[in-house]
């Protein structure tokens, strides 16, 4: 049985810049030897960035009013990622592999009170070994200020309070997922994951 598999991983501006590069094709000499150049083109998004993770992030900051002290190397996005085994994908077929995107994507907008309007970037790679999905997002919460006023703020400590909030999020994509008809195994936990970054 194949597993139902969504990892987290958190980016400062720096970190993003290099997500950035590799999530949108952006070199022509990859380090990673699994991308297959001549199908780059079958890649495709569920939410397309306009601009690059950062000025996306400066431009939804500003316009959104978010809140938050960010220092240079504060967390101001994380990125995610959703895929299974190769098998899975292949039994399933096209059609379906690409509702298990979509619906990987319909998750996470709802998942904590995120909303698509936080996502800055959604891309399916179909150019290396096994399909996969990357997910930009910005965590915001929604919280008071000192005055009592409701705020929107990024604060990823805040997004993933508790030292299972990964376990938690793991639990609420594998029960989504089978719901949506999709025969998968629930991911590892992270704490038997040696590395929990992708």
């Amino acid at each position: 049985m194949s597993y139902a598999i969504i990892r987290n991983q958190k980016l400062t501006r720096n970190e993003a810049k290099g997500s950035y590069v590799h999530n949108e094709r952006r070199t022509r000499g990859h380090t990673n030897k699994d991308i297959d150049s001549e199908k780059t083109h079958l890649n495709y998004y569920l939410k397309k960035n306009e601009l690059s993770y950062i000025k996306e992030f400066d431009r939804l900051k500003k316009e959104n009013d978010l809140q938050g002290h960010m220092r240079s190397n504060s967390i101001i996005m994380c990125e995610m990622l959703f895929t299974s085994d190769k098998e899975f994908f292949d039994k399933i077929g096209e059609k379906e592999t690409k509702r298990y995107f979509e619906e990987s994507y319909n998750f996470i907008c709802s998942y904590k009170n995120l909303g698509e309007k936080n996502i800055i970037s959604a891309v399916v790679h179909l150019d290396e070994g096994t399909p996969h999905m990357h997910l930009i997002y910005m965590p915001v919460i929604h919280a008071k200020d000192k005055e009592g006023k409701e705020i929107n703020k990024i604060c990823c400590r805040d997004f993933w309070k508790g030292k299972d909030s990964y376990r938690q999020l793991q639990n609420a994509f594998f029960e989504y997922i089978t719901s949506k008809g999709f025969e998968v195994e629930r991911g590892l936990p992270y704490d038997k994951i040696e590395d929990d970054t992708f």
